[in-house]
């Protein structure tokens, strides 16, 4: 089916409008790539990727909150050495122990963040709050390009299979770090990248697709 003339001209208005619309929204990141790629000379900036990290409860909240279980055994002989009180309270202990379990998992919850990955001609550089800064790293110090694969659960098939979920970039001096493919392009208006993939031919480059 061709698309009139007048049809195609109004698609590509509205494209360019939101286009624009995801540039004002995200000045801030592009502009600090800008001023990233110009400072460490990595060329020009090729795509601005954000992703939420984080989530969640943290395990420390679940041993908290199980931590009343040791007490079992203990008020259980001093319920058998009839030390007043105890028999009330074992039989009020699962209660006791429910409550306060959700209460913990509450205290333990972990707040979503923003994770900023700067991708240039000539390297990159991933920003995350709750980790250190990596970068800019230029293409030319990437070692070496490795897949990340995690078990995903699937609700259709009810198991659970393995999922190709990031990139593992290692440099010279042993470090690594993941690009996850749950990156958005904040250009994008249409939400996200489309499939990303790390080429490698005698150094690490970028290259992507919708």
């Amino acid at each position: 089916m061709q698309i009139r003339p007048e049809a195609e001209q109004k698609l590509r208005a509205g494209f360019q409008r939101r286009v624009d619309q995801q540039s004002q929204r995200y000045a801030g990141p592009l502009a600090h790539a800008a001023e990233v790629a110009t400072g460490s000379e990595c060329g020009e900036v090729v795509g601005v990727f954000t992703a939420r990290a984080g989530g969640g409860v943290a395990r420390r909240a679940y041993v908290v909150g199980l931590a009343p279980l040791a007490a079992i055994p203990v008020l259980i002989a001093a319920a058998a050495a009839r030390v007043p009180g105890v028999v009330p309270l074992l039989a009020s202990f699962p209660f006791l122990e429910g409550a306060w379990f959700g209460v913990s998992l509450f205290r333990g919850r972990v707040p979503k963040r923003d994770v900023w990955w700067y991708a240039f001609t000539e390297g990159f550089m991933l920003l995350d709050a709750a980790e250190a800064q990596i970068g800019p790293v230029r293409w030319s110090q990437v070692t070496g390009v490795s897949e990340v694969w995690t078990d995903v659960y699937n609700v259709s098939a009810e198991e659970s299979r393995p999922a190709l979920t990031a990139w593992r970039l290692h440099g010279p001096d042993g470090q690594a770090c993941e690009i996850s493919r749950s990156f958005q392009n904040v250009r994008d208006p249409y939400r996200e990248v489309g499939k990303v993939a790390i080429v490698t031919g005698g150094s690490a480059n970028l290259a992507w697709w919708r």
